[in-house]
């Protein structure tokens, strides 16, 4: 019969234990390399009141207008769809998220998907600004909030939300 190190199985368990951390909040449902992956997945938004169907390049040039409206020059890209749980309802909630091309900031809108597996784009956006080493977007349920740049810089990380109120 074979004796196992003990030193070996230790260090297998911890590391099991390890990876296997609280991932259920931040799961990562529909991911995209470039804007026209996502391009098959339809989003509605209101324009002019009434609901279309929009596409990633149009809420890139809307949200860079936006950002742009603040004070911020930037190019996004790479949106992808994150699905995260609320844990008081246990429902899925689903977030629109894209970053800038230097990873300085984050933006994205809190979705609705619809019984015919479309989403329709909420009315609550947050944004991440800051450092390209952190400072990015985690959403837990329907709550956003911004993880602290990295140690190495200097540079502070600011959240934004904005709420569409629609009358």
């Amino acid at each position: 019969m074979r004796n196992f190190n003990p030193v070996a199985i230790l260090i297998f368990v911890l590391f099991f234990f390890n990876s296997c951390s609280n991932e259920e909040d931040f799961i990562t449902s529909i991911d995209s390399i470039s804007l026209d992956d996502i391009s098959n997945v339809e989003i509605y938004d209101v324009a002019q009141q009434k609901e279309v169907i929009v596409t990633t390049d149009y809420l890139k040039t809307k949200w860079e207008t936006s950002l742009m409206e603040e004070g911020v020059n930037v190019k996004l890209e790479n949106f992808r769809i994150i699905e995260s749980l609320d844990k008081e309802t246990g429902a899925k909630v689903f977030f629109l998220l894209t970053s800038s091309k230097d990873k300085t900031i984050e933006t994205g809108a809190f979705l609705t998907k619809t019984d015919n597996g479309s989403y329709r784009l909420g009315s609550k956006q947050c944004t991440c600004t800051g450092c390209p080493n952190g400072c990015n977007i985690t959403v837990v349920g329907s709550t956003c909030s911004c993880s602290g740049c990295g140690d190495d810089t200097s540079k502070k990380c600011t959240k934004s939300e904005t709420v569409i109120i629609q009358e």
